[in-house]
């Protein structure tokens, strides 16, 4: 719920309470001020407030309220899980195949998997549903903002690939190699996906000018999980058992890094 819409939905109650309140105040010379209906008022106020924040935060997880307060609410999170593209923006496709879902499914897999291991997961979007512009830079500087509130230790955005060509195949990572904590967990996750035989391994890639990695404030990485492109890694971002075992060892990486930071 933005900023407008709330006080669309709650002005016009504030105005006749207020008037309410006015018109007792002025009654004043002539009787005595209820103090009682003042403060039940006052109380209607904040409970409504109170209520109506409340539902906010647990209907709409990535709206800016619910950034405000989660900090307030919630312990540190662990880990947050970036989804790449989303709603108005499909990412790359092939053949009716869109980024945006099989980035989505690889995620939810992966944050399903560290939340079973007790980790503390936050998503920039959980559903096709995003909270942000349908524009990209202010798309992207939105969700970075989001990812700067989260209170989180690192930021794992999933994406799958695409080439000029049409020829790409395999798995890569991408980080700031400049930064020790991001390379770290970079090398963890692909020592753990480099187990998966079907999965071709094209290493980790040096950046520090993706959009997502150059303004979060957390140590942060985006996996290329393959290209639709390629019938080999078609054959396992959209098989589930297969995608769930690549899941899998994402989130394992993530989990040892986790631990190595704990000892």
């Amino acid at each position: 719920m933005t900023r407008s819409a709330f006080l669309v939905f709650w002005k016009p109650m504030f105005d006749i309470i207020c008037k309410s309140l006015g018109d007792k105040m002025r009654m004043k010379k002539k009787r005595k001020f209820n103090m009682n209906t003042m403060y039940i008022s006052v109380l209607i106020i904040v409970t409504s407030v109170l209520c109506t924040t409340i539902y906010i935060y647990k209907a709409y997880p990535n709206s800016r309220i619910s950034v405000i307060l989660r900090p307030i609410f919630e312990e540190k999170t662990d880990v947050i899980l970036d989804a790449g593209h989303g709603g108005y923006d499909s990412g790359s496709q092939y053949h009716g195949i869109y980024e945006k879902d099989v980035a989505l499914a690889l995620t939810l897999d992966v944050g399903k998997i560290l939340e079973e291991k007790g980790v503390k997961v936050a998503y920039t979007r959980n559903s096709d549903y995003v909270f942000w512009p349908s524009d990209e830079s202010k798309d992207l500087k939105e969700r970075v903002t989001y990812i700067n509130k989260s209170n989180a230790s690192y930021l794992i955005s999933i994406h799958t690939n695409a080439s000029e060509q049409k020829q790409g195949e395999g798995f890569e990572i991408w980080a700031d190699t400049q930064n020790k904590t991001s390379f770290l967990l970079a090398k963890k996750i692909s020592s753990n996906v480099e187990s998966i035989s079907f999965i071709k391994q094209r290493g980790i890639k040096h950046t520090s000018t993706l959009y997502m990695i150059r303004y979060s404030d957390i140590p942060s990485i985006l996996i290329e999980a393959g290209f639709l492109e390629s019938e080999n890694d078609r054959n396992y971002l959209l098989n589930e058992k297969k995608r769930f075992l690549l899941a899998k060892k994402i989130a394992d990486g993530i989990v040892d890094k986790l631990n190595e930071d704990a000892e």
